[in-house]
């Protein structure tokens, strides 16, 4: 009989007898313990021969490892939030104050948050070293700087990931020696000039690695932030040197991926308060900024945002609205440069660039350029909140342009290439102002005007009450001449250009004005030519000519201020001037013509015309030829008929020399010519009333047939009463009365009776 073929002729006994349970499992047998077989023989397939020690160990060893950060972290988060971090507030403030100069007070809570990692404050105020009775130089409600917990326990270094800043205030002052209570502040100094010397400065050693050295030169650092906050906060600068005051409030800003040469983007909106214009500007603005790694070299670049003029509610003036863009704003605190490019401003129709560039400091220099185009100066005016005269004409200043070159140091500035358009009147020329150690301002000048209409900028006295207007009303045309007054009568206006006798007083000036022609006054002048010298409370205007009415003016006026009431002494000549459209057109007077020419010698005092003319002395000669009196007929008066306005006495020649005293004209060497007849005499005007009180003493060489009894006889003419109402008459009496005049009378008689 064959034998039975073992399966497995190399396995163990024990091995064989698990396989031989699990190909039989009907003889499955269960131990006491409940131990199924089947699995045991599974695990024991599944089992590994036992691991290295090594193994073991470095198994031990990471586990450890992983295990210390955790407890590391566990014990700086226990830490952080058990620790009280009121205790260093007196650590921190002395070490502020010994590397700044400055007083530091925490009056708020310092605590240590862990997620996120920062540092929050309260109640931070920076105090005034130079007198603690200031307001703080610096305040900030609260303040929160994240940290990175990463190169905290990496690196072991300490990184600012953001800072968030609420209330912040800052308080700058200069004072009336120009000393800034910020001086002590690197960054804050960099855009100073140097504080003026009181003494003479004097050389020492220098000490090396002084607390002064030290902050003069901060040192370097690396940073990088996710981001900068900053709301509510106040920004405030008196300065006493000029007494203007400016404010920056509700101030906000934020930006975020900050880092060292690579532009991020900034977003801010703040208002603007001064003392020297009434508006409030509410600044919105969006840019992309660029700052070195130093912190010292700042770029903007592409900015756009709006500024909203307001002025208070009482003023009832409607907000404007002006939106700015630009290419480029470079600031460089080390070499204390700046530089823009294409900054543009526009509203109302008004667009204004410019491109500037320059340094600020010691030695602060600035040139650029200004190119403005249909500025409604009237309208900026009112929504500025700047009083300006009310103008008869509404149109005037209503369309200005502008275009020049400037350049400003610390003591002078000058603008060159100037190139105006206003009101049509197109202006040339080039300006200097040169400030002067204890003195005024130094003027210097040269200006070309093409034509300037003076008299389209009278303005009221008074302004009329406006008028609420009606549907009905609305809907009329605007009427184009003068409003009057409810009595009837037309309001009284001035021409604003009279300046301040305290300005005069300190006025230091040089230079020329030319205009092609001018109207002022209701006289039309030509080829007006003005240089001015003014210094001391002296002005000498030499000379002061001009072309007028086919004639010309050549003159000089010197206008001392000096005294408690501004003095005149104006002297020169006219020649050839037609009285008729001059008198008319300067005085609305029509009862003289002719050609005259003559020289004054005036000197009179006063601050204003009633006085002027109360005040003058002088001297005065004057030549008609060709001329006539208008509104009278010496033939008709001594016919006894009745003149009428458009009648005339015509004249070849007439000449007087008078003097002047007190404002009271004394005529003498009265000469009048003419074909029929000639005649001498004197007389008085007074100057404040126009009042003329003149006696002719006419002689009829070649009388008309209804006078031939008057040849060769002197016929006394008065003449009286204002210039504007003269009143015509012969002294008949006076007529009879003379013995000449008698005989001739007698021989007159003789001859008709012969006849």
């Amino acid at each position: 009989m064959e034998s039975k073929k073992d399966p497995l002729p190399h396995a163990t006994p024990e091995d064989a007898a698990g396989i031989e349970e699990a190909l039989n499992p009907e003889k499955r047998v269960y131990s006491d313990d409940h131990v199924c077989p089947i699995k045991e023989a599974r695990m024991a397939k599944k089992r590994r021969p036992p691991a290295h020690p090594a193994v073991k160990w470095t198994s031990r060893l990471v586990m450890g490892l992983a295990v210390i950060p955790i407890i590391v972290v566990l014990a700086f988060i226990g830490a952080i939030t058990f620790m009280d971090f009121n205790q260093y507030k007196t650590t921190i403030e002395s070490e502020f104050q010994a590397r700044t100069g400055y007083p530091l007070n925490i009056e708020g809570e310092l605590d240590v948050s862990v997620w996120p990692f920062a540092l929050e404050a309260s109640q931070v105020a920076m105090q005034d070293k130079t007198d603690p009775e200031r307001p703080d130089l610096a305040k900030i409600d609260s303040i929160q700087v994240e940290f990175s917990l990463w190169d905290l326990f990496v690196n072991r270094k300490l990184d600012i990931l953001g800072v968030e800043l609420e209330g912040a205030h800052l308080y700058l002052e200069t004072d009336k020696n120009g000393r800034s209570n910020w001086h002590g502040m690197p960054m804050l100094s960099h855009f100073l000039p140097e504080p003026k010397a009181t003494f003479r400065t004097v050389a020492y050693q220098p000490v090396v690695n002084s607390a002064e050295n030290r902050q003069g030169n901060p040192p370097s650092f690396h940073w990088r932030l996710n981001s900068f906050v900053s709301q509510n906060a106040v920004l405030e600068w008196r300065n006493e040197e000029n007494g203007h005051t400016f404010l920056l409030d509700d101030f906000d800003l934020m930006a975020f991926d900050i880092a060292p040469d690579e532009p991020f983007k900034l977003l801010t909106n703040f208002a603007y308060q001064t003392n020297v214009v009434k508006s409030r500007f509410h600044v919105n603005l969006s840019t992309e900024l660029t700052v070195n790694e130093a912190l010292k070299q700042w770029q903007l670049a592409d900015w756009n945002g709006n500024i909203r003029m307001i002025l208070p509610k009482d003023t009832k003036v409607p907000e404007v609205r002006v939106e700015t863009t630009g290419k480029t704003f470079k600031l460089d605190m080390e070499q204390k440069t700046f530089h823009v490019e294409q900054a543009k401003l526009g509203s109302l129709k008004t667009q204004i660039e410019t491109s500037l560039q320059g340094q600020y400091g010691a030695h602060p220099q600035t040139q650029g350029e200004v190119k403005a185009e249909h500025i409604r100066l009237r309208k900026w005016f009112r929504h500025s909140g700047i009083e300006y005269p009310h103008f008869v004409n509404r149109k005037v200043l209503r369309d200005v342009s502008a275009a020049f070159r400037w350049k400003q140091t610390a003591r002078q500035l000058n603008i060159d290439d100037l190139e105006m358009l206003v009101d049509g009147a197109k202006i040339a020329g080039h300006i200097q102002r040169r400030e002067q150690a204890g003195r005024p301002d130094q003027y210097r000048f040269d200006i070309a005007v093409s034509e300037l209409d003076m008299d389209q900028y009278e303005a009221y006295v008074n302004p009329p009450p406006k008028k609420r207007r009606s549907a009905e009303t609305a809907a009329q045309p605007k009427p184009t001449a003068p409003v009057q007054t409810a009595s009837g009568k037309k309001p009284e206006t001035y021409l604003p250009i009279a300046l301040p006798v305290n300005t005069l007083k300190e006025l230091d000036a040089e230079g020329r004005l030319t205009i092609g022609q001018l109207k002022a006054w209701q006289m039309v002048f030509t080829h007006f030519d003005l240089t001015l010298a003014a210094k001391d409370g002296q002005l000498k205007l030499a000379p002061l000519n001009a072309d007028l009415y086919q004639g010309k003016l050549r003159s000089e006026l010197a206008v001392d201020v000096t005294g408690k009431t501004p003095a005149y002494d104006w002297k020169g000549t006219m020649n050839a001037i037609q009285l008729k459209p001059f008198l008319a057109d300067g005085w609305q007077y029509h009862q003289l013509d002719g050609a005259y020419s003559g020289g004054f010698d005036l000197q009179t005092r006063g601050v204003n015309s009633y006085l002027l003319r109360q005040n003058m002395n002088g001297r005065i000669t004057a030549k008609v030829s060709d001329g006539a009196f208008v509104g009278m007929d010496l033939n008709k008066l001594l016919a006894g008929q009745k003149t009428q306005p458009q009648d005339a006495t015509q004249f070849s020649q007439l000449s007087l020399t008078g003097n002047i005293q007190k404002g009271i004209l004394k005529t003498k060497d009265f000469k009048v010519k003419s074909r029929r007849f000639s005649a001498t005499g004197l007389g008085s005007l007074e100057l404040t009333s126009t009042l003329l009180d003149s006696t002719l003493y006419t002689v009829y060489q070649n009388p008309p047939k209804s006078l031939r009894s008057l040849k060769g006889m002197k016929v006394p003419v008065y003449l009286k009463g204002p210039l504007d109402q003269l009143k015509w008459s012969v002294d008949m009496k006076a007529l009879l009365n003379n013995p000449d005049n008698q005989q001739k009378l007698l021989q007159g008689l003789q001859q008709l009776f012969q006849s």
